[in-house]
């Protein structure tokens, strides 16, 4: 067992004991030992009827209940009973039928679908957010707010800090944040200065690079001729003289030999007991991580962990196509994504999603390596991670089985081949309600945006874009043009297009209401407001992290909205995201959320 299985068994147990715990509301009125249901009549009127045993039966009424269903966009009142949504619509109704019920009086607050986060990292989101933070934002998590960092001076003396801090001369220094374009310069000989013996290693704030200093390097014993004997595409995204790794150099070559010191036990458990933390306390329902890689043991584990009865979120994966790819090439690459799906149930809180599968297609918009069809101011140039043939191969071979597919695409250019490589798929063979999802959808024009809808693709966003690095990057790599016109949603609003919302934490913050605050202010963390006719309406941000973002992962009919038959998956907020100003929507207290008809406060 590796130390990162190790890692997981413990988080099992950890989190089995965290104090999630479930609860009611202020003063929830005692359910007698009997409980009501009702039967429908061939008159179409409903008459109570009592049932001989107790069952889990939840009335919600006095507040504003916000259903994101628009046939009944409103309702006085809520029922849950074992876990499914039973009843929605007048409080007398819910009286008559359910008279019995357990009381749940929500004191004026705001009742909605329980929010989803499409697209996360939890292995990344653990790990980067449970060693030392020097970014170019604050972040600010439970217990510890890790100030900003500007300018190289202060990214290296907050670095030096953190060494001297470690009292283990053989403990690796691990730091997540940098940004050349904040920080500097960074390299083998500038890390060697802060300590020539103690091994450091830098995580990109992108995920798609490290920094090692020659410590590092030394005890992990790599040599330039193994960098090229990993293959072209290794040896290309790696400079191991300065100490880079980058892309595949990054994903392929360098992450499984730094695995078992990165994901020590201590750091993995703590690092993912403090993300299930920071979901919960955003009203995170259900999650979902695109491009999973996961095997047998880590598979259990997960279930152990996620799947613990005291975790009130669902964790869906779906598996990435790259390393099957470059393991078993085309003939082999279906067979291996579908047998990994084996690995965890068809249903439960812990999973896969059925036939989706994601394709890593240009570099990392935070690196500035995506492919851009005018390429950057500064000469330098993007990167391929699945290039046009890769792409187009894998694509085919999944499209053609029926597959959804998802596209991590971040460059313009990237984005033009993946549009090309679409409508081949369709011309060859028509599929209808593919919903082929985009995801990040950062640099677009639109006339890409016009042909993605006319081809019925749909758009997965990080709408963080435009509020961490617009400002940058109109100074650096990509100009004021480019660069403040970044996630480009209000033309694909306008078109109909389904949009959901996205963290990919580490890239963000975990936080639904902040996401769709980004996207329908467009204020950068400098203050400003950028291209606000790229923006999106409220309403259309809220379904983007409700039922648009269920309907991405073709769970439409289970969660995302408040109707009879759906789980009984909730938020509630201290006020109603429909009726404060846009720029308060992060700003939004999170009371708790109801998970499977139990009640999970905020502690």
């Amino acid at each position: 067992m590796t130390l990162l299985h190790r890692a997981l068994r413990g988080l099992a147990a950890a989190l089995l004991f965290t104090g999630f715990s479930a609860g009611t509301l202020a003063n929830p009125e005692a359910a007698s030992p009997e409980s009501t249901s009702a039967v429908t009549q061939g008159d179409g009127t409903a008459t109570p009827v009592t049932e001989p045993h107790r069952l889990d039966i939840k009335l919600f009424h006095n507040g504003e209940i916000v259903t994101m269903e628009p046939a009944q966009p409103r309702a006085e009142a809520v029922v849950s009973r074992e876990g499914k949504i039973a009843f929605v619509g007048k409080l007398a109704d819910a009286r008559t039928l359910y008279g019995q019920a357990q009381k749940v009086d929500l004191e004026g607050r705001t009742l909605m679908p329980g929010l989803i986060e499409q697209h996360l990292h939890p292995l990344l989101g653990a790990l980067t957010l449970a060693v030392p933070v020097i970014a170019p934002e604050p972040w600010e998590l439970p217990g510890k707010t890790w100030p900003a960092a500007s300018g190289q001076q202060a990214y290296l003396a907050a670095l030096a800090e953190q060494e001297k801090l470690l009292e283990d001369p053989r403990e690796t220094l691990w730091s997540w944040g940098y940004h050349q374009y904040f920080h500097g310069e960074l390299n083998r000989e500038i890390l060697d200065r802060i300590s020539p013996t103690r091994p450091i290693g830098v995580w990109h704030r992108s995920c798609h690079e490290f920094f090692l200093n020659s410590a590092f390097i030394n005890q992990l014993g790599i040599t330039q001729a193994q960098v090229d004997a990993a293959g072209e595409e290794v040896r290309r995204q790696t400079d191991l003289a300065r100490g880079h790794f980058y892309e595949n150099g990054a994903l392929l070559f360098l992450a499984p030999r730094i695995m078992p010191d990165l994901a020590s036990p201590r750091r993995f458990t703590a690092g993912l007991k403090q993300m299930v933390e920071i979901l919960h306390s955003n009203g995170v329902t259900a999650f979902n991580e695109p491009g999973a890689q996961i095997d047998q043991q880590s598979a259990g584990l997960y279930q152990a962990m996620l799947g613990a009865e005291d975790v009130p979120l669902y964790s869906f994966f779906i598996p990435e196509s790259k390393k099957f790819y470059h393991d078993v090439g085309s003939e082999g690459v279906l067979q291996a994504v579908q047998d990994v799906k084996t690995m965890l149930p068809s249903s439960g809180k812990v999973r896969f999603l059925d036939k989706q599968v994601k394709l890593l297609v240009d570099g990392a918009i935070i690196s500035q390596l995506m492919q851009m069809k005018d390429g950057y101011l500064d000469g330098h140039h993007g990167e391929w991670i699945q290039g046009p043939e890769e792409t187009a191969t894998v694509s085919k071979i999944f499209w053609d089985a029926g597959y959804q597919l998802h596209l991590h695409v971040n460059g313009d250019a990237g984005l033009e081949m993946v549009i090309g490589v679409l409508e081949k798929l369709m011309a060859d063979n028509p599929r209808q309600d593919h919903r082929t999802t985009i995801v990040h959808f950062a640099n677009s024009t639109d006339e890409q945006v016009r042909r993605l809808a006319a081809l019925g693709a749909i758009v997965s966003a990080n709408p963080y874009y435009v509020t961490g690095f617009s400002n940058k990057y109109a100074e650096i790599g990509l100009g004021e043009e480019r660069a403040h016109a970044m996630v480009r949603l209000g033309p694909a609003e306008k078109l109909g297009m389904s949009l959901s919302l996205h963290s990919d934490l580490p890239m963000a913050p975990a936080d639904p209401l902040y996401l769709a605050w980004t996207a329908v202010t467009r204020k950068t963390n400098e203050g400003n407001v950028v291209r606000p006719d790229l923006a999106i309406s409220v309403d259309t941000a809220l379904r983007a992290i409700t039922i648009d973002a269920a309907y991405s992962w073709r769970m439409e009919d289970e969660i995302g909205s408040i109707r009879e038959g759906k789980v009984a998956n909730f938020t509630i907020l201290e006020a109603n995201p429909y009726q404060v100003k846009p720029e308060q929507l992060k700003d939004i207290e999170v009371w708790g959320t109801v998970f499977e008809g139990r009640i999970f406060p905020v502690q």
